[in-house]
């Protein structure tokens, strides 16, 4: 049985032309593909991808899925540098440097704190250890065998370590009310990464307030936005002013994000293969994005449609391959998902299954040796 690893990657390149929102602005604008521009799964610095069949120390897995949790932080602007401060304990000096470059005008600033605030703060606080949930791995972890258990033990308490250091960091430097303030101020300058996080966690705000913010950040450009706009407007859990084609408009928009977003780019893979509104089917597409979906670490699409496709469109060992690819990920602790027993077995069990074809297990090399350093440079577990 596959194991299916779905890896959601939000993480925005060089920006391209944008499509309107705007009463009685029809969105036009599609994926044009240049020969000057950049790859889009080109990864921004070369990362050596480790051994993908074994699993890494249980520190280093840990310090792989924190890392992968704050590397969303570039989305609003933040370096590779200020990433790996924060993910090697350094919060209390990195929020006071954020908050006096918030304080001077500076809205990457104002909006690495606002996600901080909102997300990972939250996240910390909850999952610093002591809770029924990790009680109860830990009891699972008493089934697996003594070098399993012991592994997974340390990992839980480098990451408790961590969370309860992050949690009394924000605790003791982080307010809301000021930082919803610059955020608030520079969404009013048009910034789209402020418009997009007032649209998700502005408070005492309505939803017809909170969904012009999200319209307002498709607008200005912001790849996250764009593809939330577009789902919510398939979906029907969101709407265009009148006069705007709400199917047009939000193919147009999941066409621009998917340049940008790995994720999306699998969204548009799935609507192309059964149809969406504004999105005709076309099997063809439909396969090339999915693979250049998984080249860059998203694998929902290839997933969900591979074993649906004839053969000759795509080889049954090839939707293998790419799950076992998506485990290898898994093992190194490249994802957003929580450290628990059943994420550790489902990956060593996927590696190590007797069922898998050599030429699926050969394939699944070849992605890795191609792709496995774009991928966890896009996941953001390295850099």
């Amino acid at each position: 049985m596959l194991l299916v690893v779905s890896v959601a990657v939000w993480v925005a390149s060089a920006k391209h032309g944008h499509p309107s929102v705007q009463a009685g602005k029809p969105l036009t604008a599609v994926r044009e593909k240049r020969a000057e521009d950049s790859p889009a799964s080109a990864p921004a610095k070369l990362v050596v991808a480790p051994d993908p069949w074994t699993r890494p120390s249980a520190k280093v897995v840990a310090r792989h899925l924190r890392r992968a949790r704050l590397s969303l932080l570039k989305k609003f602007g933040a370096s590779e540098k200020l990433v790996d401060r924060l993910t090697d304990g350094d919060a209390p000096a990195v929020i006071e440097e954020l908050k006096q470059q918030a304080r001077r005008g500076d809205p990457s600033a104002a909006n690495i704190l606002e996600y901080m605030a909102y997300s990972i703060c939250g996240f910390s606080g909850v999952n610093g250890g002591g809770g029924p949930s990790q009680a109860q791995q830990l009891m699972d972890a008493q089934a697996l065998p003594l070098q399993d258990d012991e592994w997974m033990r340390t990992a839980l308490q480098e990451k408790n370590g961590y969370d309860q250091q992050m949690a009394t960091a924000c605790q003791q430097a982080i307010d809301k009310n000021e930082i919803d303030t610059w955020v608030s101020s520079s969404a009013k300058q048009g910034n789209g990464a402020s418009l997009w996080l007032l649209s998700r966690y502005g408070s005492g705000r309505g939803s017809e307030l909170k969904e012009q913010k999200l319209m307002d950040a498709a607008d200005a450009g912001y790849p996250d936005a764009q593809a939330f706009l577009a789902q919510g407007l398939m979906n029907g859990t969101a709407h265009l002013p009148a006069g705007l084609a709400a199917d047009d408009n939000a193919a147009n928009l999941l066409k621009v994000a998917a340049d940008s977003l790995p994720n999306a780019e699998s969204t548009l893979a799935v609507c192309e293969f059964k149809g969406c509104p504004g999105i005709a089917a076309d099997i063809p597409s439909a396969v090339a994005h999915a693979r250049e979906a998984a080249q860059r670490g998203s694998f929902d699409a290839i997933m969900q449609i591979g074993p649906q496709l004839q053969a000759d469109l795509m080889d049954p060992d090839e939707v293998t391959a790419w799950n076992l690819a998506g485990a290898m990920l898994s093992q190194q602790g490249c994802s957003y998902g929580g450290l628990t027993v059943q994420w550790m077995t489902s990956a060593a069990s996927a590696l190590t299954s007797n069922s898998i074809s050599d030429k699926a297990k050969a394939l699944a090399d070849q992605y890795w040796r191609n792709y496995g350093a774009q991928m966890m440079a896009n996941i953001g577990c390295a850099p």
